[in-house]
Protein backbone atom coordinates (compact mmCIF):
# COMPACT_ATOMS: atom_id res chain seq x y z
CA UNK A 1 0.00 0.00 0.00
CA UNK A 2 3.15 1.78 0.01
CA UNK A 3 4.32 4.86 2.00
CA UNK A 4 2.16 6.86 4.03
CA UNK A 5 1.90 9.51 6.12
CA UNK A 6 0.74 9.49 9.93
CA UNK A 7 -2.57 12.13 8.75
CA UNK A 8 -3.52 10.10 5.87
CA UNK A 9 -2.58 6.35 7.86
CA UNK A 10 -4.64 7.91 11.08
CA UNK A 11 -7.41 8.63 7.96
CA UNK A 12 -7.87 5.19 6.62
CA UNK A 13 -8.07 4.09 10.11
CA UNK A 14 -11.19 6.35 10.46
CA UNK A 15 -13.01 5.84 7.53
CA UNK A 16 -12.56 1.31 8.10
CA UNK A 17 -13.98 2.19 11.56
CA UNK A 18 -17.05 4.22 9.94
CA UNK A 19 -17.42 1.30 7.01
CA UNK A 20 -17.77 -1.97 9.72
CA UNK A 21 -20.07 0.54 12.23
CA UNK A 22 -22.25 1.16 8.71
CA UNK A 23 -22.12 -2.52 7.77
CA UNK A 24 -23.31 -3.58 11.38
CA UNK A 25 -26.17 -0.95 11.88
CA UNK A 26 -27.10 -2.36 8.05
CA UNK A 27 -27.28 -6.02 9.56
CA UNK A 28 -29.53 -4.53 12.54
CA UNK A 29 -31.84 -3.43 9.81
CA UNK A 30 -31.64 -6.88 8.57
CA UNK A 31 -32.15 -8.62 11.65
CA UNK A 32 -35.15 -6.29 12.30
CA UNK A 33 -36.38 -6.85 9.21
CA UNK A 34 -36.28 -10.03 7.56
CA UNK A 35 -38.39 -13.06 8.02
CA UNK A 36 -37.01 -15.86 9.88
CA UNK A 37 -35.90 -19.23 7.56
CA UNK A 38 -36.46 -22.39 8.91
CA UNK A 39 -32.99 -23.15 10.08
CA UNK A 40 -33.08 -20.17 12.20
CA UNK A 41 -36.64 -21.00 13.62
CA UNK A 42 -35.09 -24.44 14.65
CA UNK A 43 -32.81 -22.80 16.15
CA UNK A 44 -34.86 -20.76 17.81
CA UNK A 45 -36.89 -23.62 18.98
CA UNK A 46 -33.72 -25.36 20.61
CA UNK A 47 -33.41 -22.07 22.40
CA UNK A 48 -37.00 -22.99 24.13
CA UNK A 49 -34.94 -26.41 24.99
CA UNK A 50 -31.83 -25.90 26.10
CA UNK A 51 -29.13 -28.96 26.59
CA UNK A 52 -25.83 -30.14 26.27
CA UNK A 53 -26.74 -31.01 22.68
CA UNK A 54 -28.63 -31.24 19.87
CA UNK A 55 -28.89 -33.90 16.89
CA UNK A 56 -27.79 -31.32 14.44
CA UNK A 57 -25.06 -29.42 16.13
CA UNK A 58 -23.51 -28.29 19.63
CA UNK A 59 -25.57 -26.46 21.57
CA UNK A 60 -23.82 -22.40 21.46
CA UNK A 61 -26.45 -21.20 18.99
CA UNK A 62 -29.16 -22.12 21.15
CA UNK A 63 -27.47 -20.72 23.91
CA UNK A 64 -26.95 -17.56 22.50
CA UNK A 65 -30.16 -16.90 21.11
CA UNK A 66 -32.07 -17.75 24.75
CA UNK A 67 -29.14 -15.33 26.39
CA UNK A 68 -30.65 -12.57 24.26
CA UNK A 69 -34.22 -13.13 22.79
CA UNK A 70 -35.67 -13.51 27.18
CA UNK A 71 -38.08 -15.59 25.41
CA UNK A 72 -39.75 -12.98 23.28
CA UNK A 73 -40.58 -13.81 19.76
CA UNK A 74 -38.24 -10.79 17.93
CA UNK A 75 -36.39 -11.24 14.76
CA UNK A 76 -33.80 -8.61 15.68
CA UNK A 77 -33.48 -9.86 19.88
CA UNK A 78 -32.80 -13.97 17.87
CA UNK A 79 -30.61 -12.71 15.57
CA UNK A 80 -28.30 -10.17 18.01
CA UNK A 81 -26.36 -11.32 19.30
CA UNK A 82 -24.71 -12.83 15.80
CA UNK A 83 -24.59 -9.04 14.17
CA UNK A 84 -22.47 -8.32 17.53
CA UNK A 85 -20.69 -11.26 16.61
CA UNK A 86 -19.51 -9.86 13.86
CA UNK A 87 -18.54 -7.00 15.24
CA UNK A 88 -16.83 -9.09 17.98
CA UNK A 89 -14.62 -10.89 15.67
CA UNK A 90 -13.84 -7.36 13.35
CA UNK A 91 -12.12 -6.89 16.67
CA UNK A 92 -10.33 -9.80 17.71
CA UNK A 93 -8.99 -9.91 14.27
CA UNK A 94 -7.44 -5.71 13.84
CA UNK A 95 -6.40 -6.53 17.11
CA UNK A 96 -4.14 -9.51 15.89
CA UNK A 97 -2.82 -8.30 13.11
CA UNK A 98 -2.48 -5.16 14.58
CA UNK A 99 -0.12 -6.71 17.42
CA UNK A 100 1.72 -8.84 15.14
CA UNK A 101 2.52 -5.85 12.74
CA UNK A 102 2.27 -2.91 14.84
CA UNK A 103 1.00 -1.33 12.04
CA UNK A 104 -2.66 0.07 12.54
CA UNK A 105 -3.41 0.22 8.70
CA UNK A 106 -2.94 -3.51 8.55
CA UNK A 107 -5.06 -4.32 11.00
CA UNK A 108 -7.61 -1.95 9.75
CA UNK A 109 -7.56 -3.71 6.22
CA UNK A 110 -8.12 -6.87 8.23
CA UNK A 111 -11.00 -5.40 9.96
CA UNK A 112 -12.50 -3.93 6.20
CA UNK A 113 -11.65 -7.39 4.47
CA UNK A 114 -13.80 -9.04 7.26
CA UNK A 115 -16.68 -6.61 7.13
CA UNK A 116 -16.52 -6.69 3.26
CA UNK A 117 -16.85 -10.89 2.73
CA UNK A 118 -20.03 -12.27 1.74
CA UNK A 119 -19.26 -15.16 4.15
CA UNK A 120 -19.24 -13.32 7.19
CA UNK A 121 -22.59 -10.38 6.05
CA UNK A 122 -23.89 -14.53 6.07
CA UNK A 123 -23.03 -14.99 8.96
CA UNK A 124 -23.13 -11.93 11.26
CA UNK A 125 -26.56 -11.22 9.81
CA UNK A 126 -28.64 -14.62 10.45
CA UNK A 127 -29.34 -16.99 13.42
CA UNK A 128 -26.75 -19.59 12.71
CA UNK A 129 -23.95 -21.51 14.56
CA UNK A 130 -21.64 -19.49 12.22
CA UNK A 131 -21.60 -16.54 14.32
CA UNK A 132 -20.65 -17.52 17.15
CA UNK A 133 -18.12 -19.94 15.64
CA UNK A 134 -16.28 -16.87 13.41
CA UNK A 135 -16.04 -14.76 16.68
CA UNK A 136 -14.63 -17.51 19.03
CA UNK A 137 -12.46 -18.16 16.07
CA UNK A 138 -11.34 -14.57 15.95
CA UNK A 139 -10.62 -14.32 19.42
CA UNK A 140 -8.35 -17.34 19.80
CA UNK A 141 -6.37 -16.18 17.04
CA UNK A 142 -5.90 -13.02 19.13
CA UNK A 143 -5.40 -15.14 22.25
CA UNK A 144 -3.18 -17.31 20.78
CA UNK A 145 -0.90 -14.93 19.71
CA UNK A 146 -0.72 -13.42 23.33
CA UNK A 147 0.08 -16.28 24.97
CA UNK A 148 3.63 -16.91 22.68
CA UNK A 149 4.74 -13.88 21.68
CA UNK A 150 6.02 -13.02 24.08
CA UNK A 151 4.88 -16.03 26.05
CA UNK A 152 2.10 -15.37 28.45
CA UNK A 153 1.28 -18.91 29.97
CA UNK A 154 -2.05 -16.96 32.08
CA UNK A 155 -3.53 -16.45 28.63
CA UNK A 156 -3.91 -19.94 28.10
CA UNK A 157 -6.49 -19.47 30.31
CA UNK A 158 -9.33 -17.76 28.51
CA UNK A 159 -7.37 -19.24 25.19
CA UNK A 160 -9.12 -22.83 26.47
CA UNK A 161 -12.44 -21.25 27.21
CA UNK A 162 -12.75 -19.51 23.46
CA UNK A 163 -11.49 -22.71 22.21
CA UNK A 164 -13.63 -24.22 23.65
CA UNK A 165 -16.55 -22.03 22.84
CA UNK A 166 -15.59 -22.51 19.10
CA UNK A 167 -15.86 -26.39 19.60
CA UNK A 168 -19.90 -25.63 20.83
CA UNK A 169 -20.59 -23.63 18.07
CA UNK A 170 -19.42 -26.03 15.05
CA UNK A 171 -17.85 -29.69 15.90
CA UNK A 172 -15.20 -28.39 13.01
CA UNK A 173 -14.35 -26.22 16.06
CA UNK A 174 -11.88 -29.76 16.84
CA UNK A 175 -9.67 -28.70 14.27
CA UNK A 176 -9.25 -25.03 15.80
CA UNK A 177 -8.22 -26.63 19.04
CA UNK A 178 -5.74 -29.30 17.54
CA UNK A 179 -4.17 -26.07 14.98
CA UNK A 180 -3.78 -23.91 18.57
CA UNK A 181 -2.42 -26.71 20.20
CA UNK A 182 0.21 -27.59 17.41
CA UNK A 183 0.96 -23.39 17.19
CA UNK A 184 1.72 -23.71 21.17
CA UNK A 185 3.75 -27.30 20.71
CA UNK A 186 5.87 -25.45 18.42
CA UNK A 187 6.44 -22.19 20.23
CA UNK A 188 7.22 -23.64 23.08
CA UNK A 189 9.86 -26.55 21.45
CA UNK A 190 11.67 -22.91 19.72
CA UNK A 191 11.42 -21.23 23.25
CA UNK A 192 13.21 -24.15 24.56
CA UNK A 193 15.67 -24.36 21.32
CA UNK A 194 16.55 -20.70 22.00
CA UNK A 195 17.62 -21.17 25.57
CA UNK A 196 14.73 -19.11 27.01
CA UNK A 197 13.37 -20.37 30.52
CA UNK A 198 10.32 -22.72 30.48
CA UNK A 199 7.36 -21.47 31.28
CA UNK A 200 5.51 -22.98 34.60
CA UNK A 201 3.69 -26.29 33.27
CA UNK A 202 0.85 -25.76 35.61
CA UNK A 203 -1.01 -22.94 33.34
CA UNK A 204 -0.94 -25.45 30.35
CA UNK A 205 -2.21 -28.30 32.70
CA UNK A 206 -5.16 -25.99 33.99
CA UNK A 207 -5.95 -24.41 30.45
CA UNK A 208 -6.54 -28.31 29.26
CA UNK A 209 -8.53 -29.52 32.13
CA UNK A 210 -10.64 -26.21 31.43
CA UNK A 211 -11.12 -27.20 28.12
CA UNK A 212 -11.95 -30.58 28.57
CA UNK A 213 -14.73 -29.62 31.44
CA UNK A 214 -16.51 -27.29 28.91
CA UNK A 215 -16.67 -29.33 26.47
CA UNK A 216 -17.33 -32.69 28.11
CA UNK A 217 -21.09 -32.44 28.91
CA UNK A 218 -21.78 -32.06 25.08
CA UNK A 219 -19.33 -35.03 24.62
CA UNK A 220 -21.26 -36.91 27.04
CA UNK A 221 -24.42 -36.17 25.56
CA UNK A 222 -23.74 -36.40 21.92
CA UNK A 223 -22.23 -40.66 23.15
CA UNK A 224 -25.09 -41.01 24.89
CA UNK A 225 -26.98 -40.11 21.21
CA UNK A 226 -24.75 -42.53 19.49
CA UNK A 227 -22.64 -39.60 18.41
CA UNK A 228 -25.44 -37.87 16.37
CA UNK A 229 -24.33 -34.46 15.92
CA UNK A 230 -20.47 -35.12 15.35
CA UNK A 231 -21.53 -38.52 12.35
CA UNK A 232 -24.56 -35.67 10.97
CA UNK A 233 -21.66 -32.94 10.72
CA UNK A 234 -19.47 -34.72 8.97
CA UNK A 235 -21.31 -37.87 7.07
CA UNK A 236 -24.79 -37.92 7.15
CA UNK A 237 -25.70 -33.71 6.17
CA UNK A 238 -26.44 -35.19 2.39
CA UNK A 239 -27.24 -37.86 0.51
CA UNK A 240 -25.48 -40.99 1.05
CA UNK A 241 -25.35 -42.20 -2.84
CA UNK A 242 -23.79 -38.69 -3.08
CA UNK A 243 -20.07 -39.65 -4.20
CA UNK A 244 -18.05 -36.39 -4.44
CA UNK A 245 -16.81 -34.84 -7.15
CA UNK A 246 -17.30 -31.12 -6.59
CA UNK A 247 -13.30 -29.89 -5.27
CA UNK A 248 -13.55 -27.59 -8.84
CA UNK A 249 -16.98 -26.18 -7.88
CA UNK A 250 -16.29 -25.62 -4.23
CA UNK A 251 -13.39 -23.65 -4.82
CA UNK A 252 -15.47 -21.51 -7.43
CA UNK A 253 -17.59 -21.01 -4.40
CA UNK A 254 -14.78 -20.35 -2.23
CA UNK A 255 -13.92 -17.34 -4.55
CA UNK A 256 -17.60 -15.87 -4.73
CA UNK A 257 -18.09 -16.37 -0.79
CA UNK A 258 -14.24 -14.51 -0.38
CA UNK A 259 -14.76 -12.16 -3.31
CA UNK A 260 -12.39 -13.26 -6.20
CA UNK A 261 -9.41 -10.71 -5.19
CA UNK A 262 -9.38 -11.88 -1.69
CA UNK A 263 -9.88 -15.76 -3.06
CA UNK A 264 -6.69 -14.93 -5.47
CA UNK A 265 -4.47 -13.02 -3.05
CA UNK A 266 -5.25 -15.76 -0.37
CA UNK A 267 -2.84 -18.15 -2.40
CA UNK A 268 0.37 -16.78 -1.93
CA UNK A 269 -0.41 -15.76 1.53
CA UNK A 270 -1.21 -19.23 2.34
CA UNK A 271 2.69 -20.32 0.72
CA UNK A 272 3.95 -17.08 3.18
CA UNK A 273 1.99 -18.81 6.15
CA UNK A 274 3.54 -22.00 5.39
CA UNK A 275 7.01 -20.90 6.81
CA UNK A 276 5.71 -20.73 10.08
CA UNK A 277 8.71 -18.41 10.84
CA UNK A 278 6.60 -15.70 13.17
CA UNK A 279 4.23 -16.45 15.81
CA UNK A 280 1.49 -15.13 14.18
CA UNK A 281 2.39 -17.43 10.74
CA UNK A 282 2.71 -20.00 12.93
CA UNK A 283 -0.90 -19.57 14.24
CA UNK A 284 -2.58 -18.48 10.99
CA UNK A 285 -1.09 -21.67 9.05
CA UNK A 286 -1.93 -24.01 12.16
CA UNK A 287 -5.48 -22.59 12.03
CA UNK A 288 -6.21 -22.12 8.53
CA UNK A 289 -4.50 -25.42 6.71
CA UNK A 290 -6.43 -27.83 8.53
CA UNK A 291 -9.56 -27.09 8.42
CA UNK A 292 -8.94 -26.08 4.06
CA UNK A 293 -7.40 -29.91 4.07
CA UNK A 294 -10.61 -31.63 5.50
CA UNK A 295 -13.10 -29.79 3.54
CA UNK A 296 -11.21 -30.45 0.15
CA UNK A 297 -10.65 -34.11 1.09
CA UNK A 298 -14.13 -34.65 2.30
CA UNK A 299 -15.88 -32.89 -1.11
CA UNK A 300 -13.86 -36.47 -2.48
CA UNK A 301 -16.96 -38.25 -0.70
CA UNK A 302 -19.71 -35.91 -0.32
CA UNK A 303 -21.19 -32.13 -1.08
CA UNK A 304 -19.40 -29.47 1.22
CA UNK A 305 -21.14 -26.46 1.76
CA UNK A 306 -18.63 -23.27 1.63
CA UNK A 307 -18.82 -22.42 5.56
CA UNK A 308 -18.00 -25.23 6.32
CA UNK A 309 -14.17 -23.41 5.80
CA UNK A 310 -15.28 -20.36 7.38
CA UNK A 311 -13.28 -20.38 10.17
CA UNK A 312 -9.94 -20.98 7.58
CA UNK A 313 -11.56 -18.01 5.96
CA UNK A 314 -11.05 -15.68 8.96
CA UNK A 315 -7.13 -17.22 9.37
CA UNK A 316 -6.86 -16.42 5.65
CA UNK A 317 -8.51 -12.88 6.11
CA UNK A 318 -5.78 -12.39 8.90
CA UNK A 319 -3.10 -13.17 6.49
CA UNK A 320 -3.83 -10.78 3.95
CA UNK A 321 -3.40 -7.91 6.85
CA UNK A 322 -0.30 -9.35 7.81
CA UNK A 323 1.06 -9.16 4.40
CA UNK A 324 -0.82 -5.91 3.17
CA UNK A 325 2.34 -3.71 2.64
CA UNK A 326 3.48 -6.71 0.09
CA UNK A 327 0.43 -8.46 -1.03
CA UNK A 328 -1.75 -5.57 -1.32
CA UNK A 329 0.19 -2.52 -2.60
CA UNK A 330 -0.73 0.10 -4.59
CA UNK A 331 -3.54 -1.41 -7.42
CA UNK A 332 -3.78 -4.67 -5.92
CA UNK A 333 -5.18 -3.37 -2.75
CA UNK A 334 -7.78 -1.39 -5.33
CA UNK A 335 -8.40 -4.73 -7.28
CA UNK A 336 -9.01 -6.48 -3.47
CA UNK A 337 -11.01 -4.06 -1.85
CA UNK A 338 -13.12 -2.63 -4.99
CA UNK A 339 -14.96 -6.05 -5.93
CA UNK A 340 -15.62 -6.95 -2.43
CA UNK A 341 -17.01 -3.23 -1.98
CA UNK A 342 -19.42 -3.66 -4.54
CA UNK A 343 -20.37 -6.98 -3.55
CA UNK A 344 -21.17 -6.40 0.21
CA UNK A 345 -22.97 -3.14 -0.84
CA UNK A 346 -25.00 -4.95 -3.26
CA UNK A 347 -25.62 -7.99 -0.79
CA UNK A 348 -26.36 -5.67 1.86
CA UNK A 349 -29.37 -3.54 -0.02
CA UNK A 350 -30.62 -6.85 -1.58
CA UNK A 351 -31.06 -7.91 2.19
CA UNK A 352 -32.29 -4.64 3.72
CA UNK A 353 -34.84 -3.79 0.96
CA UNK A 354 -35.41 -7.46 -0.78
CA UNK A 355 -38.88 -6.61 -1.82
CA UNK A 356 -38.40 -3.08 -3.21
CA UNK A 357 -34.64 -4.68 -4.81
CA UNK A 358 -36.89 -7.32 -6.32
CA UNK A 359 -39.65 -5.02 -7.45
CA UNK A 360 -37.05 -2.85 -9.21
CA UNK A 361 -35.66 -5.62 -11.38
CA UNK A 362 -38.79 -6.80 -11.97
CA UNK A 363 -39.40 -3.85 -13.74
CA UNK A 364 -36.43 -2.55 -15.34
CA UNK A 365 -35.17 -5.64 -16.41
CA UNK A 366 -38.34 -8.14 -16.46
CA UNK A 367 -36.60 -10.80 -13.50
CA UNK A 368 -39.24 -13.03 -12.11
CA UNK A 369 -37.94 -15.04 -9.34
CA UNK A 370 -39.33 -18.62 -8.69
CA UNK A 371 -41.16 -19.00 -5.09
CA UNK A 372 -38.51 -21.30 -3.71
CA UNK A 373 -35.63 -20.45 -2.10
CA UNK A 374 -34.81 -17.62 0.07
CA UNK A 375 -37.86 -15.73 -0.91
CA UNK A 376 -40.71 -17.93 0.31
CA UNK A 377 -39.80 -16.50 4.14
CA UNK A 378 -42.65 -14.09 3.29
CA UNK A 379 -44.98 -16.56 3.14
CA UNK A 380 -44.20 -18.43 6.26
CA UNK A 381 -45.89 -15.68 8.62
CA UNK A 382 -49.73 -15.64 7.06
CA UNK A 383 -49.32 -19.16 6.29
CA UNK A 384 -48.90 -19.93 10.14
CA UNK A 385 -51.49 -17.93 10.66
CA UNK A 386 -53.90 -19.48 8.48
CA UNK A 387 -53.15 -23.26 9.27
CA UNK A 388 -53.42 -22.03 13.33
CA UNK A 389 -56.81 -21.02 12.70
CA UNK A 390 -57.48 -24.36 10.33
CA UNK A 391 -55.72 -26.76 13.18
CA UNK A 392 -57.99 -25.04 15.83
CA UNK A 393 -61.26 -25.58 14.10
CA UNK A 394 -60.32 -29.31 13.68
CA UNK A 395 -59.00 -30.07 16.73
CA UNK A 396 -55.92 -31.37 15.42
CA UNK A 397 -52.52 -31.06 14.19
CA UNK A 398 -50.47 -29.78 11.41
CA UNK A 399 -47.91 -31.73 10.33
CA UNK A 400 -44.65 -31.38 8.23
CA UNK A 401 -41.80 -33.31 7.26
CA UNK A 402 -39.53 -30.79 7.32
CA UNK A 403 -37.98 -29.18 11.04
CA UNK A 404 -37.60 -25.55 9.72
CA UNK A 405 -41.06 -25.70 8.26
CA UNK A 406 -42.91 -26.97 11.78
CA UNK A 407 -40.62 -24.42 13.43
CA UNK A 408 -41.60 -21.14 11.62
CA UNK A 409 -44.96 -22.01 11.95
CA UNK A 410 -44.59 -22.77 15.85
CA UNK A 411 -42.75 -18.95 15.67
CA UNK A 412 -45.34 -16.98 13.48
CA UNK A 413 -48.72 -19.42 14.83
CA UNK A 414 -48.15 -20.87 17.87
CA UNK A 415 -48.50 -24.37 16.30
CA UNK A 416 -47.39 -27.53 17.85
CA UNK A 417 -43.77 -28.50 16.29
CA UNK A 418 -45.19 -31.87 14.54
CA UNK A 419 -42.02 -33.82 12.35
CA UNK A 420 -42.81 -36.69 10.04
CA UNK A 421 -41.07 -38.58 7.81
CA UNK A 422 -37.83 -40.17 7.81
CA UNK A 423 -35.26 -37.75 7.13
CA UNK A 424 -32.51 -37.48 9.31
CA UNK A 425 -33.18 -33.43 9.96
CA UNK A 426 -35.30 -32.97 12.66
CA UNK A 427 -34.93 -35.82 14.17
CA UNK A 428 -34.29 -33.61 17.50
CA UNK A 429 -38.18 -32.67 17.05
CA UNK A 430 -38.91 -36.28 17.99
CA UNK A 431 -38.20 -36.06 21.33
CA UNK A 432 -40.49 -33.10 21.99
CA UNK A 433 -43.29 -33.93 23.98
CA UNK A 434 -46.75 -33.66 21.60
CA UNK A 435 -49.83 -35.05 23.79
CA UNK A 436 -52.18 -37.39 22.44
CA UNK A 437 -52.49 -38.09 19.26
CA UNK A 438 -55.46 -36.71 17.83
CA UNK A 439 -57.96 -37.89 15.27
CA UNK A 440 -57.44 -35.10 12.57
CA UNK A 441 -54.49 -33.65 11.29
CA UNK A 442 -53.10 -31.49 8.10
CA UNK A 443 -49.99 -32.52 6.38
CA UNK A 444 -48.59 -29.63 5.48
CA UNK A 445 -45.73 -29.54 2.40
CA UNK A 446 -43.98 -27.19 -0.24
CA UNK A 447 -45.05 -30.26 -2.80
CA UNK A 448 -48.39 -31.72 -3.96
CA UNK A 449 -48.92 -35.33 -2.94
CA UNK A 450 -49.08 -36.51 -6.05
CA UNK A 451 -45.10 -36.08 -6.44
CA UNK A 452 -44.49 -37.60 -3.53
CA UNK A 453 -45.55 -41.59 -3.64
CA UNK A 454 -43.58 -43.05 -0.60
CA UNK A 455 -45.98 -39.97 1.55
CA UNK A 456 -49.16 -40.77 -0.31
CA UNK A 457 -48.47 -44.65 0.76
CA UNK A 458 -47.81 -43.69 4.44
CA UNK A 459 -50.94 -41.20 4.64
CA UNK A 460 -53.20 -43.70 2.96
CA UNK A 461 -51.73 -46.92 5.81
CA UNK A 462 -52.02 -44.32 8.63
CA UNK A 463 -55.60 -42.74 8.49
CA UNK A 464 -58.86 -43.47 8.10
CA UNK A 465 -59.34 -40.87 5.42
CA UNK A 466 -56.66 -38.80 2.94
CA UNK A 467 -58.23 -36.35 1.27
CA UNK A 468 -56.74 -33.28 -0.53
CA UNK A 469 -57.27 -30.01 1.29
CA UNK A 470 -56.43 -27.50 -1.49
CA UNK A 471 -53.02 -25.12 -1.92
CA UNK A 472 -52.30 -22.28 -0.37
CA UNK A 473 -50.78 -19.30 -2.44
CA UNK A 474 -49.19 -16.44 -0.38
CA UNK A 475 -48.27 -13.04 -2.04
CA UNK A 476 -45.87 -10.18 -0.84
CA UNK A 477 -46.68 -6.58 -2.75
CA UNK A 478 -48.01 -8.71 -5.45
CA UNK A 479 -44.87 -10.96 -5.58
CA UNK A 480 -45.71 -14.80 -5.41
CA UNK A 481 -43.91 -15.72 -2.21
CA UNK A 482 -44.63 -19.48 -1.85
CA UNK A 483 -47.37 -21.82 -2.70
CA UNK A 484 -47.93 -24.83 -0.16
CA UNK A 485 -50.22 -28.07 -0.37
CA UNK A 486 -52.33 -29.18 2.50
CA UNK A 487 -53.46 -33.09 2.74
CA UNK A 488 -56.11 -33.67 5.57
CA UNK A 489 -55.64 -36.63 7.39
CA UNK A 490 -59.09 -38.27 9.71
CA UNK A 491 -58.86 -41.18 12.02
CA UNK A 492 -55.34 -40.92 12.66
CA UNK A 493 -54.07 -43.05 15.63
CA UNK A 494 -51.50 -43.38 17.69
CA UNK A 495 -50.05 -46.28 15.52
CA UNK A 496 -50.97 -44.83 12.60
CA UNK A 497 -48.64 -41.39 13.68
CA UNK A 498 -45.98 -44.00 14.33
CA UNK A 499 -46.22 -45.03 10.92
CA UNK A 500 -46.08 -41.39 9.55
CA UNK A 501 -42.60 -41.32 11.15
CA UNK A 502 -41.87 -44.22 9.98
CA UNK A 503 -41.16 -46.12 12.55
CA UNK A 504 -40.21 -49.82 11.88
CA UNK A 505 -41.29 -49.14 8.50
CA UNK A 506 -38.93 -48.64 4.98
CA UNK A 507 -40.03 -45.61 3.10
Amino acid sequence: MGQVTCSARSRYVTAVWVIVAVATLVRCVIAARLPLSGDEAYYWEWSRRLAFGYYDHPPMVAWVIALFSLGLKSTLLIRLPFVMSGLGATLALYAFVERATGDARAGATTALLLSLAPFATIAFATATPDGPFLFFWSMSLYLALLSIDPPAPRVRLPLALTVAAATLSRVLGLLLAAGIAYALAISANRSKAAGVAAQPARYALVAALLFVCAVVPYVIWDASHGFSALRFAILGRHDATYHGGNIFSLLAIYAVVLTPGVFVASGPALVRLARRASAAELVLWSTAAPLLAVCLGLALRERVEFYWADGAFVSLVAALGLYSQTLLRGWRYTLVIAPAAMIATLMLVVAALPLETYQFAQKAFGVHLRHEGPFEIWAFEPAARDMAQEARAARGWVMTDGYGLSSVLDFYGGITPVVIGYDQQGREARSWSLGSVPTAAFFFDKEPLATRPDFARQLARACATVADDGVRSYYVHGILARTFYVTRCQGLTPEGFALLRWSGAAP
